[in-house]
Protein backbone atom coordinates (compact mmCIF):
# COMPACT_ATOMS: atom_id res chain seq x y z
CA UNK A 1 0.00 0.00 0.00
CA UNK A 2 1.45 3.33 -1.06
CA UNK A 3 1.24 6.40 1.13
CA UNK A 4 0.61 9.74 -0.56
CA UNK A 5 1.45 13.07 1.06
CA UNK A 6 -1.39 15.60 1.30
CA UNK A 7 -1.13 18.45 -1.21
CA UNK A 8 -0.67 21.05 1.52
CA UNK A 9 2.29 19.13 2.94
CA UNK A 10 3.87 18.87 -0.49
CA UNK A 11 3.59 22.63 -0.89
CA UNK A 12 5.15 23.21 2.55
CA UNK A 13 8.02 20.84 1.71
CA UNK A 14 8.63 22.55 -1.64
CA UNK A 15 8.68 25.97 0.00
CA UNK A 16 11.04 24.66 2.67
CA UNK A 17 13.35 23.21 0.01
CA UNK A 18 13.33 26.49 -1.90
CA UNK A 19 14.19 28.47 1.24
CA UNK A 20 16.98 26.00 2.06
CA UNK A 21 18.50 26.33 -1.42
CA UNK A 22 18.37 30.12 -1.24
CA UNK A 23 20.05 29.96 2.17
CA UNK A 24 22.70 27.61 0.81
CA UNK A 25 23.41 29.96 -2.10
CA UNK A 26 23.67 32.96 0.26
CA UNK A 27 26.11 31.04 2.47
CA UNK A 28 28.19 30.06 -0.56
CA UNK A 29 28.15 33.62 -1.89
CA UNK A 30 29.37 34.89 1.47
CA UNK A 31 32.16 32.31 1.36
CA UNK A 32 33.10 33.35 -2.17
CA UNK A 33 33.33 37.02 -1.19
CA UNK A 34 35.55 36.22 1.78
CA UNK A 35 37.65 33.46 0.20
CA UNK A 36 38.77 34.11 -3.38
CA UNK A 37 39.67 30.91 -5.19
CA UNK A 38 37.77 28.18 -6.96
CA UNK A 39 40.53 28.10 -9.55
CA UNK A 40 39.35 24.94 -11.27
CA UNK A 41 35.99 26.54 -11.98
CA UNK A 42 37.57 29.92 -12.72
CA UNK A 43 39.52 28.56 -15.70
CA UNK A 44 36.37 26.98 -17.13
CA UNK A 45 34.27 30.10 -16.42
CA UNK A 46 36.87 32.25 -18.18
CA UNK A 47 36.72 30.03 -21.27
CA UNK A 48 32.93 30.17 -21.33
CA UNK A 49 32.81 33.91 -20.64
CA UNK A 50 35.31 34.88 -23.33
CA UNK A 51 33.68 32.63 -25.92
CA UNK A 52 30.05 33.59 -25.32
CA UNK A 53 30.49 37.23 -24.29
CA UNK A 54 33.73 38.36 -25.96
CA UNK A 55 33.65 36.04 -28.98
CA UNK A 56 37.15 34.67 -28.30
CA UNK A 57 38.07 31.02 -28.85
CA UNK A 58 38.08 29.39 -25.35
CA UNK A 59 41.33 27.57 -26.24
CA UNK A 60 43.11 30.79 -27.18
CA UNK A 61 46.19 31.86 -25.17
CA UNK A 62 44.45 35.17 -24.48
CA UNK A 63 41.80 33.34 -22.48
CA UNK A 64 44.38 31.37 -20.48
CA UNK A 65 46.28 34.58 -19.74
CA UNK A 66 43.10 36.25 -18.52
CA UNK A 67 42.46 33.36 -16.15
CA UNK A 68 46.07 33.44 -14.91
CA UNK A 69 45.75 37.15 -14.21
CA UNK A 70 42.57 36.58 -12.19
CA UNK A 71 44.33 33.89 -10.15
CA UNK A 72 47.81 35.37 -9.65
CA UNK A 73 47.45 39.00 -10.69
CA UNK A 74 50.04 38.27 -13.41
CA UNK A 75 50.94 35.57 -15.95
CA UNK A 76 51.54 32.17 -14.35
CA UNK A 77 55.03 30.73 -13.96
CA UNK A 78 54.85 27.04 -14.96
CA UNK A 79 58.40 26.45 -13.65
CA UNK A 80 57.04 27.07 -10.14
CA UNK A 81 54.17 24.65 -10.64
CA UNK A 82 51.62 27.43 -11.20
CA UNK A 83 48.48 26.52 -13.12
CA UNK A 84 48.40 27.99 -16.63
CA UNK A 85 44.60 27.72 -16.39
CA UNK A 86 43.73 26.42 -19.83
CA UNK A 87 40.07 25.69 -20.53
CA UNK A 88 41.27 22.10 -21.26
CA UNK A 89 37.80 20.52 -21.64
CA UNK A 90 36.24 19.22 -24.87
CA UNK A 91 33.86 21.78 -26.32
CA UNK A 92 30.69 19.74 -25.54
CA UNK A 93 31.41 20.55 -21.89
CA UNK A 94 30.14 24.04 -22.69
CA UNK A 95 26.66 22.59 -22.18
CA UNK A 96 27.52 22.76 -18.48
CA UNK A 97 29.89 25.73 -18.28
CA UNK A 98 28.29 28.00 -20.89
CA UNK A 99 25.38 29.40 -18.82
CA UNK A 100 27.78 30.37 -16.02
CA UNK A 101 29.98 32.33 -18.41
CA UNK A 102 27.11 34.79 -18.82
CA UNK A 103 27.17 35.65 -15.10
CA UNK A 104 29.65 37.67 -13.01
CA UNK A 105 32.25 35.30 -11.59
CA UNK A 106 31.37 35.59 -7.85
CA UNK A 107 27.68 34.83 -8.52
CA UNK A 108 28.56 32.08 -10.99
CA UNK A 109 30.94 30.46 -8.49
CA UNK A 110 28.40 30.59 -5.65
CA UNK A 111 25.73 28.96 -7.83
CA UNK A 112 28.27 26.39 -9.06
CA UNK A 113 29.22 25.48 -5.47
CA UNK A 114 25.54 25.12 -4.58
CA UNK A 115 25.00 22.77 -7.52
CA UNK A 116 28.05 20.69 -6.57
CA UNK A 117 26.82 20.34 -2.98
CA UNK A 118 23.42 19.18 -4.20
CA UNK A 119 25.11 16.77 -6.60
CA UNK A 120 27.11 15.21 -3.77
CA UNK A 121 23.86 14.48 -1.93
CA UNK A 122 22.34 13.08 -5.12
CA UNK A 123 25.42 10.92 -5.65
CA UNK A 124 25.01 9.40 -2.19
CA UNK A 125 21.33 8.69 -2.80
CA UNK A 126 21.96 7.14 -6.22
CA UNK A 127 24.84 5.14 -4.79
CA UNK A 128 22.48 3.52 -2.29
CA UNK A 129 20.15 2.63 -5.17
CA UNK A 130 22.93 1.20 -7.31
CA UNK A 131 24.06 -1.01 -4.43
CA UNK A 132 20.43 -1.90 -3.68
CA UNK A 133 21.26 -1.11 -0.10
CA UNK A 134 18.45 0.02 2.24
CA UNK A 135 20.02 0.41 5.68
CA UNK A 136 18.30 2.15 8.59
CA UNK A 137 17.65 5.90 8.38
CA UNK A 138 20.59 6.74 10.63
CA UNK A 139 23.00 4.95 8.27
CA UNK A 140 21.42 6.58 5.23
CA UNK A 141 21.81 9.99 6.85
CA UNK A 142 25.44 9.14 7.68
CA UNK A 143 26.09 8.23 4.03
CA UNK A 144 24.60 11.53 2.82
CA UNK A 145 26.51 13.57 5.40
CA UNK A 146 29.71 11.74 4.51
CA UNK A 147 29.20 12.38 0.79
CA UNK A 148 29.26 16.13 1.41
CA UNK A 149 31.92 16.39 4.14
CA UNK A 150 34.59 13.87 3.18
CA UNK A 151 37.86 15.16 1.81
CA UNK A 152 37.32 14.31 -1.85
CA UNK A 153 33.82 15.81 -1.92
CA UNK A 154 34.44 18.96 0.12
CA UNK A 155 37.64 19.80 -1.74
CA UNK A 156 35.84 19.40 -5.07
CA UNK A 157 33.24 21.94 -3.96
CA UNK A 158 35.82 24.43 -2.69
CA UNK A 159 37.89 24.46 -5.88
CA UNK A 160 34.82 24.10 -8.11
CA UNK A 161 35.72 20.79 -9.80
CA UNK A 162 33.43 19.49 -12.54
CA UNK A 163 34.27 15.94 -11.39
CA UNK A 164 31.23 15.98 -9.07
CA UNK A 165 28.82 16.57 -11.95
CA UNK A 166 30.66 13.98 -14.05
CA UNK A 167 30.31 11.46 -11.21
CA UNK A 168 26.56 12.12 -11.02
CA UNK A 169 26.21 11.70 -14.80
CA UNK A 170 27.95 8.31 -14.61
CA UNK A 171 25.81 7.29 -11.64
CA UNK A 172 22.59 8.38 -13.38
CA UNK A 173 23.54 6.37 -16.48
CA UNK A 174 24.15 3.27 -14.34
CA UNK A 175 20.89 3.81 -12.47
CA UNK A 176 18.98 4.18 -15.75
CA UNK A 177 20.43 0.86 -16.88
CA UNK A 178 19.38 -0.71 -13.58
CA UNK A 179 15.86 0.67 -14.04
CA UNK A 180 15.81 -0.38 -17.73
CA UNK A 181 15.48 3.21 -18.94
CA UNK A 182 17.74 2.51 -21.89
CA UNK A 183 17.10 5.69 -23.87
CA UNK A 184 18.02 7.87 -20.87
CA UNK A 185 21.04 5.67 -20.13
CA UNK A 186 22.44 6.16 -23.65
CA UNK A 187 21.88 9.92 -23.63
CA UNK A 188 23.41 10.51 -20.20
CA UNK A 189 26.34 8.20 -20.90
CA UNK A 190 27.14 10.29 -23.98
CA UNK A 191 27.21 13.44 -21.85
CA UNK A 192 30.07 11.95 -19.81
CA UNK A 193 32.47 12.82 -22.64
CA UNK A 194 32.57 16.24 -20.97
CA UNK A 195 35.36 14.84 -18.76
CA UNK A 196 36.78 11.89 -20.71
CA UNK A 197 39.55 11.03 -18.23
CA UNK A 198 36.80 9.83 -15.88
CA UNK A 199 34.69 7.99 -18.45
CA UNK A 200 37.13 6.54 -20.97
CA UNK A 201 36.75 3.01 -19.56
CA UNK A 202 33.17 2.99 -18.28
CA UNK A 203 31.83 3.91 -21.74
CA UNK A 204 33.29 0.88 -23.59
CA UNK A 205 32.32 -1.42 -20.72
CA UNK A 206 28.68 -0.30 -20.83
CA UNK A 207 28.58 -0.66 -24.61
CA UNK A 208 30.08 -4.16 -24.50
CA UNK A 209 27.66 -5.20 -21.75
CA UNK A 210 24.73 -3.69 -23.68
CA UNK A 211 25.53 -5.63 -26.84
CA UNK A 212 25.77 -8.88 -24.90
CA UNK A 213 22.59 -8.16 -22.91
CA UNK A 214 20.76 -7.24 -26.13
CA UNK A 215 20.00 -3.78 -24.73
CA UNK A 216 20.80 -2.17 -28.08
CA UNK A 217 18.77 0.96 -27.33
CA UNK A 218 21.55 2.01 -24.96
CA UNK A 219 24.08 1.78 -27.80
CA UNK A 220 21.80 3.46 -30.31
CA UNK A 221 20.90 6.43 -28.13
CA UNK A 222 24.52 6.78 -27.02
CA UNK A 223 25.78 6.92 -30.60
CA UNK A 224 22.99 9.27 -31.60
CA UNK A 225 23.71 11.68 -28.76
CA UNK A 226 27.47 11.53 -29.36
CA UNK A 227 26.87 12.40 -33.00
CA UNK A 228 24.75 15.40 -32.02
CA UNK A 229 27.32 16.61 -29.48
CA UNK A 230 30.33 16.30 -31.77
CA UNK A 231 28.58 17.64 -34.89
CA UNK A 232 27.02 20.53 -32.99
CA UNK A 233 30.32 21.49 -31.37
CA UNK A 234 32.17 21.36 -34.70
CA UNK A 235 29.55 23.62 -36.26
CA UNK A 236 29.84 26.04 -33.33
CA UNK A 237 33.65 26.04 -33.32
CA UNK A 238 35.36 24.23 -36.22
CA UNK A 239 38.79 22.89 -35.36
CA UNK A 240 38.30 22.78 -31.59
CA UNK A 241 39.58 19.19 -31.25
CA UNK A 242 43.09 20.19 -32.38
CA UNK A 243 43.09 23.22 -30.09
CA UNK A 244 41.92 21.06 -27.19
CA UNK A 245 44.61 18.45 -27.85
CA UNK A 246 47.19 21.22 -27.94
CA UNK A 247 46.17 22.30 -24.45
CA UNK A 248 46.25 18.71 -23.22
CA UNK A 249 49.79 18.25 -24.54
CA UNK A 250 50.93 21.30 -22.59
CA UNK A 251 49.70 19.87 -19.27
CA UNK A 252 52.80 17.78 -18.48
CA UNK A 253 54.91 20.93 -18.66
CA UNK A 254 53.49 22.15 -15.37
CA UNK A 255 52.20 19.01 -13.68
CA UNK A 256 54.44 16.23 -12.42
CA UNK A 257 51.93 13.77 -10.97
CA UNK A 258 50.93 10.74 -12.97
CA UNK A 259 48.50 7.98 -12.11
CA UNK A 260 48.10 6.73 -8.53
CA UNK A 261 49.87 3.54 -9.66
CA UNK A 262 52.84 5.58 -10.84
CA UNK A 263 52.88 7.42 -7.52
CA UNK A 264 52.79 4.11 -5.65
CA UNK A 265 55.57 2.52 -7.69
CA UNK A 266 57.71 5.68 -7.50
CA UNK A 267 58.67 4.62 -3.98
CA UNK A 268 60.47 1.58 -5.45
CA UNK A 269 64.22 1.68 -6.21
CA UNK A 270 64.87 3.33 -9.55
CA UNK A 271 61.57 5.18 -9.56
CA UNK A 272 59.44 2.17 -10.44
CA UNK A 273 58.83 3.10 -14.07
CA UNK A 274 58.93 -0.51 -15.24
CA UNK A 275 56.85 -1.69 -12.28
CA UNK A 276 54.24 0.95 -13.10
CA UNK A 277 53.97 -0.25 -16.71
CA UNK A 278 53.69 -3.88 -15.59
CA UNK A 279 51.04 -3.16 -12.95
CA UNK A 280 49.07 -0.95 -15.34
CA UNK A 281 49.15 -3.66 -17.98
CA UNK A 282 48.14 -6.40 -15.55
CA UNK A 283 45.27 -4.34 -14.12
CA UNK A 284 44.07 -3.50 -17.63
CA UNK A 285 44.14 -7.16 -18.67
CA UNK A 286 42.35 -8.20 -15.50
CA UNK A 287 39.69 -5.54 -16.09
CA UNK A 288 39.20 -6.77 -19.66
CA UNK A 289 38.69 -10.29 -18.30
CA UNK A 290 36.08 -9.01 -15.85
CA UNK A 291 34.30 -7.22 -18.70
CA UNK A 292 34.12 -10.47 -20.64
CA UNK A 293 32.83 -12.34 -17.60
CA UNK A 294 30.23 -9.66 -16.76
CA UNK A 295 29.01 -9.06 -20.32
CA UNK A 296 25.25 -9.53 -20.45
CA UNK A 297 25.00 -10.65 -16.82
CA UNK A 298 22.37 -9.54 -14.26
CA UNK A 299 22.44 -6.14 -12.59
CA UNK A 300 24.41 -6.96 -9.40
CA UNK A 301 27.27 -8.36 -11.48
CA UNK A 302 27.03 -5.44 -13.90
CA UNK A 303 27.09 -2.84 -11.10
CA UNK A 304 30.04 -4.56 -9.42
CA UNK A 305 31.99 -4.65 -12.69
CA UNK A 306 31.08 -1.01 -13.36
CA UNK A 307 32.37 -0.08 -9.89
CA UNK A 308 35.58 -1.99 -10.55
CA UNK A 309 35.96 -0.21 -13.89
CA UNK A 310 35.60 3.18 -12.20
CA UNK A 311 38.15 2.34 -9.52
CA UNK A 312 40.73 1.01 -12.00
CA UNK A 313 40.12 4.07 -14.20
CA UNK A 314 41.24 6.25 -11.33
CA UNK A 315 44.22 4.02 -10.61
CA UNK A 316 45.69 3.96 -14.11
CA UNK A 317 44.56 7.27 -15.66
CA UNK A 318 47.70 9.16 -16.71
CA UNK A 319 46.44 12.36 -15.16
CA UNK A 320 43.76 12.21 -12.50
CA UNK A 321 42.86 14.31 -9.46
CA UNK A 322 41.74 13.49 -5.94
CA UNK A 323 38.51 15.35 -6.66
CA UNK A 324 37.73 12.73 -9.31
CA UNK A 325 37.55 10.14 -6.54
CA UNK A 326 34.02 11.20 -5.59
CA UNK A 327 32.89 8.84 -8.35
CA UNK A 328 34.03 5.90 -6.18
CA UNK A 329 31.38 6.53 -3.51
CA UNK A 330 28.88 4.07 -5.07
CA UNK A 331 31.64 1.43 -5.11
CA UNK A 332 32.10 1.90 -1.37
CA UNK A 333 28.37 1.39 -0.86
CA UNK A 334 28.44 -1.87 -2.81
CA UNK A 335 31.13 -3.07 -0.40
CA UNK A 336 29.09 -1.95 2.63
CA UNK A 337 26.00 -3.69 1.27
CA UNK A 338 27.99 -6.92 1.01
CA UNK A 339 29.27 -6.53 4.57
CA UNK A 340 25.75 -6.17 5.92
CA UNK A 341 24.54 -9.15 3.89
CA UNK A 342 27.39 -11.27 5.23
CA UNK A 343 27.60 -10.12 8.84
CA UNK A 344 24.27 -8.43 9.60
CA UNK A 345 24.50 -5.79 12.31
CA UNK A 346 28.25 -6.34 12.59
CA UNK A 347 28.64 -5.46 8.92
CA UNK A 348 26.55 -2.34 9.38
CA UNK A 349 28.72 -1.23 12.31
CA UNK A 350 31.83 -1.92 10.24
CA UNK A 351 30.42 0.25 7.45
CA UNK A 352 29.74 3.15 9.80
CA UNK A 353 33.20 2.87 11.33
CA UNK A 354 34.74 2.83 7.85
CA UNK A 355 32.83 5.98 6.91
CA UNK A 356 34.05 7.66 10.08
CA UNK A 357 37.60 6.46 9.49
CA UNK A 358 37.64 7.76 5.94
CA UNK A 359 36.04 11.06 6.94
CA UNK A 360 38.54 11.78 9.72
CA UNK A 361 41.53 9.90 8.32
CA UNK A 362 41.63 11.54 4.91
CA UNK A 363 41.34 15.03 6.36
CA UNK A 364 44.06 14.27 8.93
CA UNK A 365 46.33 12.85 6.24
CA UNK A 366 45.81 15.99 4.19
CA UNK A 367 46.57 18.30 7.13
CA UNK A 368 49.79 16.53 8.10
CA UNK A 369 51.12 16.25 4.52
CA UNK A 370 49.94 19.44 2.81
CA UNK A 371 52.76 21.58 1.45
CA UNK A 372 51.65 25.22 1.46
CA UNK A 373 48.35 24.99 -0.37
CA UNK A 374 49.33 21.95 -2.47
CA UNK A 375 48.17 18.48 -1.50
CA UNK A 376 50.78 15.75 -1.18
CA UNK A 377 50.89 12.88 -3.66
CA UNK A 378 50.03 10.45 -0.85
CA UNK A 379 46.42 11.73 -0.99
CA UNK A 380 46.03 9.84 -4.28
CA UNK A 381 46.59 6.43 -2.70
CA UNK A 382 44.27 5.46 0.20
CA UNK A 383 40.80 5.52 -1.36
CA UNK A 384 41.39 3.76 -4.72
CA UNK A 385 43.59 1.09 -3.15
CA UNK A 386 41.21 0.37 -0.26
CA UNK A 387 38.19 0.40 -2.57
CA UNK A 388 39.87 -1.96 -5.03
CA UNK A 389 40.68 -4.41 -2.22
CA UNK A 390 37.11 -4.15 -0.91
CA UNK A 391 35.62 -4.86 -4.33
CA UNK A 392 37.91 -7.83 -4.91
CA UNK A 393 36.89 -9.25 -1.53
CA UNK A 394 33.20 -8.74 -2.27
CA UNK A 395 33.33 -10.23 -5.78
CA UNK A 396 32.42 -13.79 -4.86
CA UNK A 397 29.51 -12.73 -2.65
CA UNK A 398 28.07 -10.25 -5.15
CA UNK A 399 28.34 -12.53 -8.16
CA UNK A 400 27.19 -15.56 -6.19
CA UNK A 401 24.09 -13.65 -5.09
CA UNK A 402 22.84 -12.61 -8.52
CA UNK A 403 20.05 -15.16 -8.44
CA UNK A 404 18.97 -14.59 -4.85
CA UNK A 405 15.79 -12.69 -3.90
CA UNK A 406 17.75 -10.11 -1.92
CA UNK A 407 18.72 -8.42 -5.18
CA UNK A 408 15.12 -7.82 -6.19
CA UNK A 409 13.44 -4.45 -5.75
Amino acid sequence: MKYYLPNWLRIVLLIGLFVFLIGLFVANYSFVRQSPGGNDFLARWTGAHYWLVEGVNPYDEEVSLAAQTMIYGRPADPSKGEDIAHFVYPLPAMLFFGPFGLLPFPIARAIWMTILEICLVVLGLIGLRLARWSPDRFTQAAVILFSVLWYHGARAVIIGQFAVIEAVLIAIALLAIQREKDEAAGIVLALTIAKPQMSFLIIPFVLIWSFRARRLKIVGWFLGMITVLIAGSLIALPGWPLAWLGQLLSCPSYTDLGSPLSILTSFLPGGGGTANLILTGLLSLYLLWEWIMAAGKDDPWFQWAAALTIVITNLIAFRTATTNFVVMLPALLIIFKTWEDRWGKGGLIASLLTLLGLLVGLWMLFLVTVQGNVEHAVMYLPLPILTLLGLLWSRWWVIGSTRLPMWED
